[in-house]
């Protein structure tokens, strides 16, 4: 039997949810990115979209032989997601837990929606159980 294996060209997009949270007043985005570092995120606004792009190492060892399956990808990765709300970027916080990002964009007390790109300086905290 002889498998064919097609790679995958360029990035790939991560799952993601988006929800707005009326607790707290903020829009939740929460990205699978199981096996990121969380150094290697980043984070930017840029008029009404949130984008975050990465990058998934592979760290298992060489391997000799043949793919049954190949489905987990690595290499960067990247995903734009649009803001439905004006969102405060001074008090956006970022989590990663259990290979789930998650990204807490409190919502903007006024309707200002920046026109050029603000690369938000976050810095994703590692929650440890």
């Amino acid at each position: 039997m002889e498998f064919v294996i097609r790679g995958r060209c360029g990035r790939f997009e991560p799952n993601a949810d988006a929800f707005l949270d009326e607790e707290r007043g903020a829009l939740v985005v929460t990205l699978e990115v199981a096996g990121v570092a969380p150094e290697s995120l980043r984070l930017a606004v840029e008029a009404d979209r949130l984008m975050i792009a990465g990058r998934r190492f592979d760290t298992l060892p060489q391997r000799r032989g043949s793919f049954v399956l190949k489905e987990i990808a690595f290499g960067e990765f990247g995903r734009e997601l649009n803001l439905p709300v004006p969102v405060d970027l001074e008090r956006t916080s970022a989590t990663y837990l259990d290979g789930l990002l998650s990204i807490v964009l409190p919502i903007a007390a006024t309707a200002y929606i920046p026109t050029a790109r603000n690369d938000v300086r976050i810095i994703v905290q590692r929650i440890v159980i």
